[in-house]
């Protein structure tokens, strides 16, 4: 067999493995159902995320900070990053200094951003930053990493730490020879020190484990396998704007005890770029560990989904926006308050899950 055949085999295969996952995940979408309430803890809600996950995991964490109670923060820079440097457009800073800045000189501008998260919280933008001094909050980078590299990740700390976040809050590992990925302790996912879609790299260690136990003590160790089914639900009814990039279809896993007696935390889970469902399937929001964590510990866990686009709003990998793609026509793009219009949709997410349990229908016989 030619070299030539094979490569085209390759291509076919996988291109025939892309539109599996699409017309899985669009199936889903087309049978999906209304997010249930479920009466969860909202006052001990975490977040983390990979990449431009990890990203919006800031935004969203930073932004409402009255319910959280932790956040893992996989390969992503400081919360504001993008507006580093006011004489560089926002997209600019966000793939130059918040990724794989040149020098450190031309990194994440902390101190400024620092300052801007203040002013933001004393206008009621985001809530008190104060509010994540007793947090605990969980750091990641790969010594391969390339795509974000560590000296962007540094900024990460120095910005929380420089919020009151206690340094013995946080665990920052960055250690691993690990690719960009989030990481698990399975064979046959990409080998560690790669960087290669689906960006899930096999380091031999469950980092959805690890993140979780660092945001709440004494967890149990995951369960061996779930007793409920992952659930698609109709995300599209919490948007509210043409811009965001946000599929019609999002994912949650509710264990049983959630489900009737127990009011449970919801812990919210972000893909990063080319990570979505309409591109690698059920292969994040199933096979991350995540689930399996909240079935041994009673914690709901919450996947949004953001997809790629090649209109408007141009977002052809799919990422979670982080330089403003989300506002088209304002002038100073909001992507990061409370007000931002994918940090509102997840809100709202959190909310109906927060709402009381419906009670149940009594029917009686005359």
């Amino acid at each position: 067999m030619t070299s030539f055949t094979v490569n085209l085999r390759t291509r076919v295969l996988s291109a025939l493995a892309a539109a599996i996952c699409i017309f899985t995940a669009s199936q889903a979408g087309a049978h999906s159902q209304a997010l249930p309430a479920y009466g969860a803890d909202i006052n001990q809600t975490s977040v983390s995320g990979l990449s431009s996950g990890a990203f919006m995991t800031s935004q969203l964490y930073v932004a409402y900070s009255d319910i959280m109670v932790g956040a893992g923060i996989v390969a992503g820079g400081p919360y504001l990053c993008s507006k580093s440097w006011s004489l560089n457009p926002l997209v600019v800073n966000a793939t130059t200094t918040c990724m794989n800045p040149l020098t450190e000189s031309v990194g994440p501008n902390t101190r400024l951003l620092v300052s801007l998260a203040s002013s933001l919280a004393q206008t009621g933008a985001i809530d008190p930053l104060e509010n994540l001094q007793n947090d605990h909050i969980y750091i990641f980078s790969g010594k391969k990493d390339r795509t974000v590299t560590t000296d962007v990740v540094d900024q990460t700390y120095a910005f929380f730490t420089a919020v009151g976040v206690p340094e013995a809050s946080i665990k920052y590992d960055k250690k691993v020879r690990a690719g960009h990925a989030l990481i698990t302790n399975n064979d046959d996912d990409t080998r560690c020190a790669l960087t290669k879609a689906p960006y899930i790299n096999d380091c031999d260690f469950e980092q959805s484990t690890v993140i979780l136990n660092q945001i709440f003590p004494d967890l149990k160790p995951p369960a061996e396998q779930l007793s409920g089914e992952i659930m698609a639900f109709d995300q599209s009814e919490f948007l509210d704007s043409d811009f965001t990039s946000m599929s019609e279809t999002a994912y949650a896993y509710v264990p049983p005890a959630c489900q009737t007696e127990k009011s449970c935390p919801v812990h919210v889970v972000f893909h990063g770029c080319k990570q979505g469902a309409q591109v690698i399937g059920n292969k994040y929001y199933g096979q991350t560990g995540y689930n399996k964590m909240a079935e041994a510990n009673d914690l709901i866990m919450l996947y949004p989904q953001v997809q790629p686009s090649n209109s408007s709003p141009l977002n052809p990998e799919g990422c979670w926006d982080f330089w403003g793609y989300s506002s088209p026509n304002n002038p100073d793009p909001d992507f990061y308050s409370k007000n931002a219009p994918q940090v509102r949709a997840v809100y709202k997410m959190i909310q109906r899950l927060a709402e009381p349990k419906p009670e149940a229908t009594v029917t009686t016989e005359e």
